[in-house]
């Protein structure tokens, strides 16, 4: 608060977060819980150069595209509210998203929060006026 009647308000929020698949697998019977995991029991397991997984079982094969992930997001709203006359007030907002990801699945640590600052994203500023008439 600068003055009871000139208000600033910031919220801000840093994220960062990351996710490695591995243990991939298929169910043994519908409703089961019994998991057949590929690369053991005749199955092969192979990573690509891009993360993408092949999965070869005797003669058939497949491929399922690269699970892992890094993300960062930045989210924020600067507001300024100024009540220039009892029931009169103005308000100038100022609101940020910025985010980025990769296909990569490394570990976050704290200095991944930064790099939400210098994502990519977009701003949005709005203003509102409230204007008090008074009725005699």
């Amino acid at each position: 608060m600068i003055k009871p009647d000139l208000t600033l308000e910031l919220y801000a929020e840093p994220f960062a977060a990351s996710g490695r698949y591995y243990g991939f697998g298929e169910l043994l019977r519908p409703r089961s819980g019994s998991l057949r995991v590929y690369g053991t029991d005749g199955t092969t397991l192979t990573r690509g150069a891009d993360g993408s997984v092949q999965v070869t079982d005797g003669t058939d094969s497949f491929t399922l595209s690269n699970p892992d992930f890094n993300v960062v997001d930045f989210r924020s709203n600067l507001v300024l509210r100024w009540e220039w006359r009892p029931g009169s007030t103005l308000f100038l907002v100022w609101q940020q998203n910025r985010s980025a990801a990769r296909p990569v699945g490394d570990l976050v640590n704290p200095g991944r929060l930064w790099d939400s600052f210098t994502a990519t994203g977009d701003n949005f500023l709005a203003i509102k006026i409230a204007y008090w008439l008074p009725v005699p």
